[in-house]
């Protein structure tokens, strides 16, 4: 429970932190043009924030009629507006309704994935691959890529550690969503080679020192492509690996 909380404390965080500095910039500002041009130079720093804060929730403190204090006035609180319904208020209320609004929430988790593995194409393949993943490591981060939806329910996978993005795994802003750029390994299992190759290759202009694993079902074009140079891109034909599997089998147990 202590863990769950920790973690979801470090996504929200994550995606305010930039908001709880502006926050902090725009009281410091204020503060500071108050101890030069408000009506009590002698006051403290500590009555200087607390009366930029007034000054930024509407609170009632005395301007003197003073131009600067007056524009404070005026401009801080419709900053601190923008800052907080815009970032800080919008997150909250996304972690409040995760179980709701989904999508929101897991693209606000994948932002906090670095060395996650990318799944594409979570077919009868793809699934068997997925299982043994989460039975060798059930902590690994995992983001799924494919159309189909309630996959995770279908899988029976209901933990932030793995989400899923339902979308076509060739479309670039949805590679983007899967925070694609930080990963460090993605799989293509998709039925058709051309889908795989594309994908690997818009994956490959982003990231491209990501491993690689891209599902082949004619492995002769592995050798034809420009990818196959690359020392972390690896194609595997499941017919040939299955042949080679069932072949060996039989010759030793005639």
């Amino acid at each position: 429970m202590r863990k769950n909380t920790w973690r979801d404390f470090s996504i929200i965080f994550s995606s305010i932190w930039i908001n709880v500095i502006l926050f902090a910039v725009v009281l410091t500002i204020s503060a500071v043009l108050l101890r030069f041009y408000g009506t009590d130079p002698q006051a403290s720093w500590a009555q200087l924030f607390l009366d930029a804060l007034n000054l930024a929730t509407m609170e009632r403190v005395e301007t003197g009629g003073k131009l600067i204090p007056t524009l404070i006035a005026f401009i801080s609180p419709i900053l601190m507006l923008v800052i907080v319904s815009e970032g800080i208020m919008r997150v909250f209320s996304t972690y409040l309704q995760r179980r709701v609004n989904r999508k929101e929430w897991d693209l606000m988790v994948a932002k906090t994935f670095k060395d996650h593995t990318v799944v594409c194409g979570v077919g009868e393949m793809g699934r068997q691959l997925l299982h043994k993943m989460r039975r060798e490591q059930p902590d690994m981060d995992l983001i799924l890529i494919d159309p189909h939806p309630g996959l995770l329910a279908e899988l029976g996978y209901g933990d932030d550690h793995i989400l899923q993005f339902q979308g076509d795994m060739t479309d670039m802003e949805t590679l983007m969503q899967a925070n694609i750029q930080t990963a460090k390994m993605a799989v293509l299992t998709a039925g058709e080679d051309a889908i795989n190759l594309e994908t690997a290759y818009k994956i490959q202009q982003v990231n491209p020192e990501m491993v690689l694993w891209v599902r082949l079902h004619h492995s002769g074009l592995a050798e034809l492509l420009d990818l196959s140079r690359k020392t972390n891109i690896h194609f595997f034909c499941p017919y040939q690996q299955a042949a080679d599997a069932i072949v060996s089998h039989m010759l030793e147990h005639p």
